[in-house]
């Protein structure tokens, strides 16, 4: 399911999973959005940057080699993705800290991750639209994600084991879900961790480790 929706435009993947962030369970570490439409009015007016290649920093993950450090949402989506962004007239742009908008960090213990990507694309920032695609991406130290984790099975998150990490996510209902039947989704790896409204959507994300 993954693979599919990687590659279905922009507006098909909006109509489907732009309302999730809202979907939550209230008491859930998670986003804090509008409840966004289910139609979508790209402003083709509006263009998406260049996707920049992202720096290796000299932070170790857990494998000792050195993760990424992304510092904007050009950067922490798949190039696929990005080029859908392009396509459809989209940018990209970090709500973290931001009044209004989501931030799914920012309840974890001891608060959000320094230098948090909580990227929201669209028409952009300044349009008022709900036709939203939400996702983040954070640098997370072994004790942080430790923390975050316990407080996310507290939450009522249920552990996945996978490959390259741990992804704890949230059951959702038909057409709020992909087709596994999972909602919000948090994503492990090494030092970073990564957040999609829907967990098949987490393949929009490009891995940093």
């Amino acid at each position: 399911m993954a693979r599919r929706l990687a590659l279905l435009s922009l507006s098909v993947l909006a109509a489907g999973v732009l309302g999730l962030s809202a979907c939550a369970a209230p008491s859930a570490p998670g986003a804090d959005v509008e409840t966004p439409s289910t139609s979508l009015s790209p402003t083709p007016s509006i263009s998406a940057s260049a996707l920049p290649t992202a720096t290796p920093t000299g932070t170790p993950s857990s494998d000792g080699q050195a993760s990424a450090s992304y510092t904007s949402c050009d950067e922490i989506i798949t190039p696929a993705f990005a080029q859908d962004v392009t396509d459809n007239g989209w940018v990209g742009w970090n709500m973290a800290g931001q009044k209004m908008g989501h931030s799914p960090f920012d309840s974890f213990p001891g608060g959000a991750p320094d230098g948090q990507l909580s990227c929201r694309f669209g028409a952009g920032p300044e349009v008022a639209t709900d036709n939203v695609l939400d996702l983040a991406w954070a640098r997370i130290d072994e004790s942080a994600a430790q923390a975050a984790q316990g407080a996310l099975v507290d939450a009522g998150y249920e552990r996945i084991d996978v490959s390259d990490g741990v992804q704890f996510g949230l059951r959702a209902e038909d057409g709020w879900a992909d087709d596994e039947g999972w909602g919000a989704t948090y994503h492990f790896a090494g030092d970073e961790v990564r957040w999609a409204v829907v967990r098949d959507q987490l393949s929009l994300l490009r891995p940093a480790t």
